[in-house]
């Protein structure tokens, strides 16, 4: 297998979740050579400026490019054109204020706080629902003439992204403009938001211990992907020695 050049991972209960733990991923992650060490990517659903606020209060490592959105934001320090450039290939026909006037009122479905919307999201609370229910939503938004998606994740939230944006494409056309192959990356994740990621052909993955089982199914006949036995931040320190990321431990 070729050396990963990219690790994508998520934040919430997989990076983050533990400080001991995640202060051992930042110990671990500073010990790599900064010129031959993969690209560090989060790929989250909090939006970006929350994303660097959150991972500087964690005290996890800055990374190099930064997914925000469930995939409906992209950001860099060191690919400044990256942004605008992700921003439009995404629906320009996204009309999260119609997304809203439907969604608004509908039983059981509730919005979420502002500070997870914004123009190309459209995040709301919906406990326990089915994938029927979930997809009966969507189809209401198509036939309204809307080209959107539903991504249902930890059985509450689910999030309205424009047709063409979750976390996997946003990876993926990171990884085309890059110059990146899919067989050089790797993907970490706890919850179904982040499924997209893992469904990318020829990525590697590793799903912590405490992975949720919307995204464990996956590991079935899957040599691809690692489930950890240990949870959140430990575990993600597993899955980067079992792909080589990281040296294996002795003994």
């Amino acid at each position: 297998m070729k050396p990963i050049r990219l690790f994508s991972s998520d934040l919430d209960g997989t990076l983050a979740g533990n400080r001991d733990a995640s202060k051992r991923f930042t110990e671990s992650w500073a010990s790599l050579d900064d010129a031959s060490r993969p690209l560090l990517v989060y790929n989250s659903g909090r939006l970006v400026d929350d994303i660097l606020a959150f991972t500087e209060e964690e005290g996890l490592p800055r990374a190099d490019i930064v997914i925000g959105g469930v995939g409906t934001m992209l950001a860099s320090p060191i690919h400044a054109d990256l942004s605008e450039h992700y921003g439009e290939t995404l629906g320009a026909n996204y009309d999260a204020d119609r997304i809203a006037a439907i969604m608004t009122g509908l039983p059981g479905i509730k919005r979420q706080p502002e500070r997870y919307q914004h123009a190309r999201k459209s995040s709301w609370f919906l406990h326990d629902a089915s994938t029927v229910e979930v997809e009966a939503l969507e189809r209401r938004l198509v036939d309204a003439g809307m080209a959107v998606k539903l991504v249902y994740s930890s059985n509450r939230d689910l999030d309205v992204l424009p047709g063409n944006a979750d976390k996997g494409q946003a990876l993926l056309w990171l990884c085309d403009r890059l110059g990146i192959g899919l067989d050089e990356v790797l993907v970490a994740g706890d919850t179904g938001n982040d499924r997209a990621m893992f469904e990318l052909d020829h990525v590697r993955g590793v799903i912590p211990a405490n992975g949720h089982a919307e995204l464990l199914k996956l590991t079935e006949g899957n040599p691809r992907i690692c489930l950890a036995d240990r949870p959140e931040a430990d575990g993600v320190l597993q899955g980067l020695r079992h792909w080589g990321v990281l040296p294996s431990r002795s003994g």
